[in-house]
């Protein structure tokens, strides 16, 4: 992450406001069905695939194929099983946000600004950070990196935000797993 001088009290007070904003759309996004174009990577290896999410207010469950159609694991219950029999907890409410496109981690510092994008950083309990890169104009993320005593994820954001985003890069540091999601389909569902 790149360097960012200090911000101000303005620069901090509209920043907040502008996270604010972004926090508003993230929960006012209706129960869907999104269909993401899926490239799941380790090192040089890359395979696609698809991922198939519905997101509830309260409930996120995802199924990952691959390039036929094979299954390669399902996500439900706050918890990812992989085909190889792996299984790997994460917490729902986080990963609906960086879906989303926000970072459930509570209220964040301004920790810096650089033109009209702001650092906001999140303190975790067991010593885990986050860092996000923040368009202020736009009230949105354009980058996160979580770190913490288990390993580090960054995040990128691209593309259009309508409402979910376009665009979702995650990457493991210590595994080097990566995944790219392009979304394709968007359908409202009732709760």
């Amino acid at each position: 992450m790149r360097a960012f001088p200090p911000a101000d009290e303005t620069f901090r007070a509209r920043a907040l406001a502008a996270w604010r904003e972004a926090l508003q759309r993230a929960d006012s996004l209706p129960p869907s069905r999104l269909l993401y174009d899926a490239k799941f990577g380790k090192g040089a290896v890359k395979a696609p695939g698809n991922l198939a999410v519905v997101a509830r207010s309260d409930s996120l469950t995802a199924k990952a194929t691959g390039p036929l159609g094979g299954e390669l694991g399902a996500y439900e219950d706050g918890r990812f099983h992989g085909k190889g029999g792996e299984s790997y907890f994460l917490d729902p409410q986080l990963l609906r946000g960086v879906l989303a496109g926000v970072w459930r981690g509570g209220q964040p510092t301004v920790a810096g600004a650089d033109g009209g994008e702001g650092l906001l950083r999140w303190q975790a309990a067991g010593g885990a950070v986050a860092e996000g890169v923040f368009d202020i104009a736009a009230a949105r993320l354009k980058s996160l990196r979580v770190k913490g005593p288990s390993g580090e994820v960054t995040v990128e954001f691209s593309g259009a935000f309508d409402p979910w985003p376009e665009g979702v890069l995650l990457a493991d540091i210590r595994s080097g797993r990566t995944l790219r999601l392009r979304r394709v389909a968007i359908e409202a569902i009732k709760e």
